[in-house]
């Protein structure tokens, strides 16, 4: 017993020894505590050990689930043990979770000692606090009902189906989702976020009911079941209740007692309900029926109604009522002889004008139809519909009253034949039209090579370069790559495995001056950087160790050091420096030539070239995958040619919004692509997508050309001007061709130099900007999604960001004549350029 104990003595100062040795800079990040709930304020802690922060941010990078609370609050620890001081600095920051799940808090960076430090990453569990409210308080348990307008209805017929959720008052709604049901027996248009509300109260509890209306019609017959619905919801649950809330009546609002609430995703369920179908009856089916179930009118209109044969004849027919307006088809002329009919046009009057708005069965279209009089009539003849009326149940067949005409003949008669006793003439044909664009696609043309965009480059306008072929001699520009590349060429030595035995070693280089427990001191660190902490194999190094640690921790000191043993002490460091130099020095060689191999396995010229021919396979979410890996590398490769290639993918799979963003980010890199133009206006000829546009005309021309074509321009034009008035100056000529190339000089360098000052820098350009890649986003007038609506944007609608608070952003949407603000949910927005701004030409 007594040996053992006298070994843990003598090993016990040599572990604090090694341990205090050890002066690598260590930083670590934790929550505490790890688990939380939603709304409660924990802390974020990172901690350095034995380094002094130079240098951090205030603003975490956080989820954006999680808010943070406070700025860092900064404690440091000192701790001395045998004599050997350690410490530990420690910030902290306040941050609380909105929503429950798991999150993981991304690395934060610091700077301490001269060097960037990254902190570990952390994940942190949010619970859903309390049971589900369905398991619970039923008081507290949302309701969600269908409601159609009647229990039996004709096939294609169209019904008002209403769909009500019902919210206990004690519940604060926070967001909603849309409407969801099944339908596959009926054609339901979409619900929209759009709801009437009121208040009502069920067995003494108070509810808020929001009411969303569409319209249903059948698509086959039978006895049919509607719903279930369902709608996802987050709604803030009381936590807790107060025992001067116990004293109130059931439905009692929370918010005036402050009573603390937490967030809750809830998905409420509808019950079904069963529809008869009835068949359209073949009794009086009129032969031009179409399918059409309603009760409608019909009017009609021409002008001009005093015409001569061969002039157009313009025909506006309006139908309006209740019903199933997708199956009308163009109403039919009754008498057709001596007239030429052009195809007609349909077009909305009121209703349904906005599929955002809520379906109604009250609407009003039209047709827009040009005829031809081939002969002299007196008037036009009535048009026709056929539609069946589910509230008589019988077949209906309107007629429009006839138009009176006051028609002559034409001035070139030529008779032929008779129709029903009227006198034909040769009519000409109409005059030819230049034909008009009809955008009903993109269009797909990618290079055969993709041209990358260069991450280094620089404008003209800062390089030392282009100023010093105006201005300065070109050894300024020698001599600064001599002194970057020195720099360079010291931080290299100062840094990585190389610069850590360097800073060991430094000391030992004037070990003359240094007293016998300064050089062992000094060399026994030397070791444990060159060897690690693990145990010493070599002989001579462990004596060396055991000689320190004798010096140091042994009752009596040891003999001191004479010439001869610290000579070979430092003779046998040396050997070991420029071993463990050798070591390191290849080591970085094959870190620098690691990316140069799996570069030559696959090029990013092949990965493109393999996209593109996915693409064109019809592949189009492996060609996207390809694509946008190559924007994900490190440095990451972009290109004009790579972004179009991601817009098609993207296009192929009914994806808008993406599609358009990937194609708004080539227009910043090559804004003069054809293709890539008549892309963006397909997309916005389709969805009518919001952007900014440029802040003048003269802005707009100047995005034409990049600033370094710009300044080249200007720089040509400026020799131009001068050179030949120094010509004449210096030969004392009066000839006419110095005057004139000036001129040419000056009609270059002066509108290139306005389009230079005048184009907006890459980083006006993007800062801010983030494009809506989500359908059915709209700018609120709060962060609520029941709050009023400012305007709707469409996918592909680009948006400047002023403020973020959680799951909302305020953002300025573009708009004539004055842009709008409003918020806008953040998971439907990204950023128009994730990059450096520096890269945008």
């Amino acid at each position: 017993m007594t040996g053992r104990f006298d070994i843990r003595i003598l090993l016990l100062p040599a572990l604090c020894l090694l341990a205090t040795l050890s002066h690598g800079q260590e930083v670590n990040a934790r929550v505490v505590p790890g688990t939380a709930r939603p709304n409660q304020i924990i802390n974020y802690v990172i901690e350095v050990q034995d380094a002094q922060i130079e240098s951090f941010t205030n603003q975490l990078r956080l989820p954006l689930q999680i808010q943070q609370t406070s700025v860092a609050s900064t404690s440091t620890q000192i701790r001395i043990v045998n004599g050997r001081r350690s410490s530990s600095v420690r910030l902290s920051w306040g941050i609380m979770p909105l929503e429950p799940g798991e999150f993981v808090i991304p690395a934060q960076e610091l700077v301490a000692d001269g060097r960037k430090l990254v902190t570990n990453e952390v994940k942190l569990v949010v619970e859903q606090g309390g049971a589900p409210v369905a398991e619970g308080d039923d008081e507290l348990q949302p309701i969600l009902q269908i409601e159609p307008g009647r229990k039996e209805i004709y096939q294609g017929e169209v019904m008002q189906l209403n769909c009500s959720l019902y919210v206990p008052r004690q519940l604060q709604l926070r967001r909603l989702g849309l409407v969801e049901i099944e339908k596959s027996d009926f054609a339901i248009a979409r619900f929209p976020q759009q709801s009437d509300q009121s208040m009502t109260a069920i067995n003494g509890v108070g509810y808020y009911v929001l009411t969303f209306r569409s319209t249903l019609s059948s698509l086959r017959t039978g006895d049919l079941k509607v719903g279930p619905a369902t709608m996802e919801i987050l709604v803030d649950v009381p936590v807790e209740r107060s025992d001067r809330m116990s004293n109130l009546p059931p439905g009692f609002p929370s918010g005036f007692f402050n009573v603390p609430t937490e967030p809750r995703k809830l998905t409420v369920k509808s019950q079904e309900v069963t529809l008869k179908v009835l068949p359209l009856p073949e009794e009086g089916r009129p032969a031009n029926f179409s399918g059409a179930v309603g009760e409608f009118t019909i009017t009609a209109s021409a002008t001009p109604t005093t015409l001569t044969v061969g002039d157009p004849l313009a025909v506006d027919l309006v139908i309006a009522g209740s019903g199933n307006f997708d199956a009308l088809t163009e109403p039919r002329l009754l008498e057709q002889g001596g007239w030429k009919a052009y195809p007609s046009k349909r077009y909305a009057i009121e209703g349904n004008l906005d599929q955002n708005q809520t379906p109604t069965l009250e609407r009003k279209i039209g047709f827009s139809q040009v005829f031809i009089p081939e002969a002299v009539h007196r008037e036009l003849p009535p048009f026709e519909i056929s539609f069946f009326n589910p509230g008589s149940r019988q077949y209906v067949t309107l007629r429009t009253e006839a138009i009176p005409l006051a028609m002559t003949p034409a001035p070139a008669v030529a008779p032929t034949e008779s129709v029903q006793g009227a006198v034909t003439v040769d009519v000409a044909p109409p005059p030819a039209v230049d034909p008009q664009p009809e955008l009903a696609d993109i269009v797909i043309h990618p290079r055969a090579e993709p041209r990358w965009l260069a991450p280094t480059g620089a404008l003209l306008l800062h390089n030392r370069l282009f100023w010093s072929v105006q201005a300065v001699p070109a050894g300024l520009l020698a001599v600064a790559f001599v002194a970057s590349w020195v720099r360079r060429r010291r931080e290299t030595l100062a840094s990585g495995r190389a610069g850590e035995l360097r800073a060991a070693w430094a000391p030992l280089e004037a070990s003359t001056r240094l007293s016998d427990e300064e050089f062992l001191h000094s060399a026994a660190q030397f070791v444990h950087v060159a060897q690690g902490l693990d145990d010493v194999d070599d002989p001579d190094l462990r004596r060396l160790l055991e000689r320190y640690q004798s010096l140091n921790f042994a009752p009596a000191p040891g003999a001191p050091l004479d010439k001869a043993e610290r000579a070979r002490v430092l003779t046998r460091l040396r050997r070991l420096f420029q071993e463990s130099l050798a070591r390191a020095v290849l080591l970085c060689l094959l870190l620098a030539a690691s990316p140069l191999l799996a570069a030559d396995e696959v090029s990013p010229e092949t990965v493109y070239r393999e996209a593109a021919t996915l693409l064109e396979k019809g592949e189009f979410g492996r060609a996207q995958y390809l694509a946008e890996g190559l924007t994900k590398r490190e440095p990451p490769l972009l290109g004009a040619d790579l972004f179009e290639l991601i817009g098609h993918a993207r296009y192929r799979q009914e994806d808008p919004g993406r599609a358009a963003l990937w194609y708004q980010r080539a227009q910043l890199l090559d804004g003069r692509s054809p293709e890539l133009r008549q892309n963006l206006r397909h997309l916005h000829e389709q969805h009518r997508y919001l952007s900014f546009g440029d802040s003048s005309t003269l802005a707009g021309w100047s995005l034409w050309l990049s600033l370094n074509e710009w300044l080249l321009i200007a720089a040509a034009g400026f020799w131009l001007a001068l050179v030949p008035l120094a010509w004449r100056v210096v030969s004392g000529r009066t000839s006419s061709w110095p005057v004139t190339v000036t001129a040419c000089g000056l009609a270059l360098l002066l509108p290139s130099a306005a389009m230079a000052a005048l184009r907006p820098g890459s980083a006006e350009r993007v800062a801010d900007v983030a494009v809506v890649t989500a359908p059915d986003i709209r700018a609120y007038t709060a962060a609520t999604s029941t709050a009023g609506t400012v305007i709707d944007l469409p996918p592909g609608s680009q948006v400047r960001i002023l403020e973020k608070r959680g799951a909302w952003i305020y953002a300025e949407v573009p708009s004539r004549p004055e842009n709008l603000r409003g918020w806008v949910e953040n998971r439907a927005l990204t950023p128009l350029w994730p990059w450096a701004p520096t890269l945008i030409p």
